[in-house]
């Protein structure tokens, strides 16, 4: 049984509405989605305490469904990031698929790090610059050495540091680096140094971590 073709003026009109639901799909999710994806990101970095400004950008904002963008900026303060030991070391793979970076993170704790200022951020395809200024201690450093680096004996030396009041003294930590990108992981390019003792370049990697896991 053959049916009739839908009249031409029906047609059209249907067409239209197609056209205008479409358009009203993507004008919906470009005022949606980065709302959401910033309330998102906000809650993660927030969730021990402090206050961020999230701020993503996507054209077309569909784009962040897929953890894709033009440009992600976040201004935060009084946080408490702690070291996610069962995260893939892929630190930057999220990061890498925005365009331009901007995180500011200001009188925070970050691993074993006591923050006064932190910036991490890249334009394009330029490497990314850490720069970071605070305090830590040789035993939150060998803590973190232990655990998160893999540094034999650095766990025991720290709690024996922190037993004896030697490891609690503050140690001044200013860091000015860059890193690339290896397939996600951290490469200090430039910047490399010592923390009594301790190598920055693996310190630079765990800070960046602390942060960028939570986004």
């Amino acid at each position: 049984m053959n049916r009739s073709p839908l009249p031409k003026s029906l047609a059209g009109r249907i067409a239209i509405a197609a056209a205008a639901a479409l358009v009203l799909l993507l004008v919906l999710s470009q005022l949606l989605l980065p709302g959401i994806g910033e309330g998102a990101i906000d809650d993660r970095l927030t969730e021990n305490g402090g206050v961020a400004d999230v701020s993503l950008s996507a054209t077309p904002a569909a784009r962040l469904l897929w953890g894709d963008g033009d440009r992600v900026q976040i201004d935060a303060t009084g946080l408490d990031l702690e070291i996610d030991r069962a995260s893939d070391p892929v630190v930057f793979d999220e990061l890498d698929r925005f365009g331009d970076v901007e995180i500011v993170i200001a009188d925070s704790t970050v691993g074993p790090l006591a923050v006064e200022q932190l910036v991490l951020s890249r334009s394009g395809d330029e490497a990314y610059s850490l720069e970071a200024t605070g305090t830590t201690s040789l035993a939150d450093l060998a803590d973190s050495a232990g655990e998160d680096l893999d540094v034999p004996g650095s766990e025991l030396l720290g709690t024996l540091l922190g037993a004896t009041g030697v490891g609690g003294s503050d140690l001044d930590v200013d860091l000015d680096m860059r890193l690339e990108s290896d397939n996600g992981r951290v490469r200090v390019v430039q910047g490399e140094g010592e923390i009594a003792g301790f190598s920055t370049g693996p310190f630079a990697a765990l800070i960046a971590s602390a942060v960028v896991v939570e986004l």
